[in-house]
């Protein structure tokens, strides 16, 4: 059996959103964001329904709803903008996963990073969100992998001492 998993997949647009959407969907932050966002609707509706007077209050109120249910969405647009300025964006990937590092390879450009560089992981419905730091990550699909590749996975993440993270606090 390898010790080395060698992974290749297309860096999609498609891709990278569906891996903004899982990391933004674990904040909490953001989820509460949606609820009081949702709340300000509800009220700011009321005044224009005609419950209270004030419709600039009543506008005020819808505007910073709106902009709280669509913080996540906001966020994920803005992330992508980001993301097709990438070098590797839209390029096929090639992935090593050994215990001493990750490399990725596109054409004839690559780099690597040791285990130590990250701090955390999670396993997300899409694949492994590898993190350099609470908004910074590479990720890698696990549709194509086998189940013994992904076992291999998380047992080099364990052996490296890279921490699965539920939450990141602030600090």
């Amino acid at each position: 059996m390898p010790v080395t998993i060698i992974h290749s997949y297309q860096l999609t647009k498609d891709l990278w959103r569906q891996f903004y959407e899982a990391h933004y969907s674990c904040d909490r932050g953001l989820k509460m964001r949606y609820l009081w966002g949702a709340v300000c609707i509800f009220i700011g509706s009321l005044g224009f329904g005609g419950y209270y007077e004030s419709k600039l209050v009543a506008g005020l109120l819808l505007a910073t709803g709106f902009f709280g249910v669509l913080s996540k969405h906001l966020l994920i647009y803005k992330s992508l903008r980001a993301a097709s300025e990438h070098p590797f964006f839209g390029k096929e990937l090639t992935v090593s996963v050994s215990p001493e590092e990750l490399s990725v390879r596109s054409e004839n450009s690559g780099y690597s990073q040791p285990w130590d560089n990250f701090i955390g992981y999670r396993r997300l419905n899409p694949g492994f969100l590898l993190y350099h730091d609470r908004n910074s990550f590479f990720f890698i699909p696990t549709a194509e992998l086998t189940a013994g590749d992904i076992n291999r996975i998380l047992r080099i993440l364990t052996d490296s001492q890279v921490p699965e993270v539920q939450d990141f606090r602030r600090k």
